[in-house]
């Protein structure tokens, strides 16, 4: 049964020693805006601020707090930490797999004598991974799948990798664990270039990680307008992605969104991973501002943080299936993505001016298409938009003389074949 201890470290332990998760974190003096995107857990109101000089045998009870942080108030957690601060990531981890030693070892001698304490203590932890971690739990031995996805998929751009790695290193791991992963990233950028939207519209964009996967195969004239109401999360993201076409706004969500409602404004894409329990206002609201044929990329659909986020997905997973003003599937990558196109309403026909529009995006997508195609030229290609390794991709008329090279490569085959099986004279 001390086996389940090593299935999901993401819980505080309630009887190892509290220790800081790294050295670099400090209280932050102004946390008066709300965190949207996601709704993170106080602080344990026990957990006092450590001094960095701290030694790994010491508790917090064992040093002295300075008295203007004696208080039975959370403290506040940094939420972007500044750089040169050691990964948080790394100290999570490190942080996570002592903790757990520690808390093995404790069960174990607990064990020795009060076997009724053991069992206990084993039935709280099963009971915070049934309320909150299942999926994750289940999805464990998939991890080997994911990897073969990730490194079966096109690379990630320089841009992409600064995002994530910057996430991972400045923001403390309990909070940089919700970004989207990789392989859903890839994924994202894949659906951009295949739609070739012209205005996008990113809901709850954290550090910039989902946006930055958009960026990277949106066409040049294209934008990209992100919504994110937590200050330093939106900084760290224009640090990396100030330079391209982007545009953040720190507005609630709701609001945004139905300003652009009034404004009339009208998106071809959408990504939406924001704080779970509003996903279906976000929804609701996103679909009236996306345009027939229009697509919307819903995050977190199997995975949750939080008993809320899953009640509400779990009424998503009810509604969107029956929802005529879709055509919707899901796709188990990550976290979880609902991919949702807008279709024309039946009782709603387009109007002259309506269809003239349509027409004129389609014809501005096809240019793009054929823009991108002449910047490409003469520039060479790796991966998997290569023939082979240091080599350009063939061209059209190259596919049509390799071909033919095949064909007279077949016939000359053929006819040695015959003459092999002539008589001799």
């Amino acid at each position: 049964m001390l086996a389940l201890l090593t299935l999901s470290p993401a819980y505080v332990v309630p009887h190892a020693a509290l220790r800081p998760a790294s050295a670099c974190l400090r209280p932050q003096s102004d946390m008066s805006v709300p965190l949207e995107r996601r709704a993170v857990a106080p602080l344990d109101p026990r957990r006092r601020a450590v001094p960095p000089q701290l030694t790994s045998l010491q508790t917090a009870e064992e040093v002295e707090v300075p008295a203007e942080l004696e208080s039975n108030e959370p403290m506040p957690m940094e939420k972007v930490l500044p750089r040169g601060c050691p990964s948080c990531e790394d100290s999570w981890l490190k942080t996570s797999r002592e903790t757990e030693a520690e808390e093995t070892a404790r069960l174990a001698e607990v064990a020795k004598t009060n076997l009724s304490e053991v069992l206990e203590d084993i039935w709280d932890y099963a009971q915070r991974m049934n309320d909150t971690q299942r999926q994750e739990v289940a999805l464990i031995p998939d991890t080997d799948l994911r990897n073969f996805i990730i490194a079966s998929s096109s690379p990630p751009s320089l841009l992409m990798e600064k995002v994530y790695n910057a996430t991972m290193e400045r923001v403390p791991y309990e909070q940089a664990c919700y970004i989207c992963g990789p392989e859903q990233a890839m994924l994202l950028r894949t659906m951009v270039g295949l739609a070739q939207p012209r205005r996008c519209l990113d809901i709850g964009s954290f550090t910039g990680y989902t946006s930055s996967a958009v960026l990277e195969a949106l066409p040049e004239d294209a934008e990209l307008t992100c919504l994110e109401i937590e200050e330093d999360f939106t900084n760290l993201a224009l640090e990396n992605l100030g330079e391209r076409n982007v545009k953040f706004l720190r507005e609630p969500a709701i609001e945004t969104l139905t300003s652009f409602e009034e404004q009339g404004r009208q998106f071809d894409f959408i990504t939406l991973d924001a704080d779970k329990p509003m996903h279906g206002e976000y929804y609701n609201a996103s679909l009236r501002l996306l345009r027939p044929g229009g697509l919307i990329v819903m995050f977190g659909m199997l995975l949750f943080p939080t008993v809320e986020d899953q009640e509400a997905m779990e009424k998503l997973h009810e509604i969107l299936p029956n929802d005529t003003r879709i055509s919707t599937a899901q796709l188990p990558v990550g976290c979880g993505m609902q991919l949702m196109v807008k279709l024309d309403r039946p009782d709603a026909p387009l109007s002259e001016a309506e269809l003239a529009e349509r027409r004129k995006y389609e014809l501005e997508s096809e240019l793009a298409a054929i823009d991108r195609h002449i910047a490409s030229l003469g520039v060479q290609l790796g991966g998997a938009g290569s023939v082979g390794p240091g080599t350009e991709a063939l061209s059209s008329k190259g596919l049509v003389a390799m071909q033919a090279a095949r064909r007279a490569a077949e016939a000359a085959a053929a006819e040695a074949m015959a003459e092999a099986e002539l008589p001799s004279s």
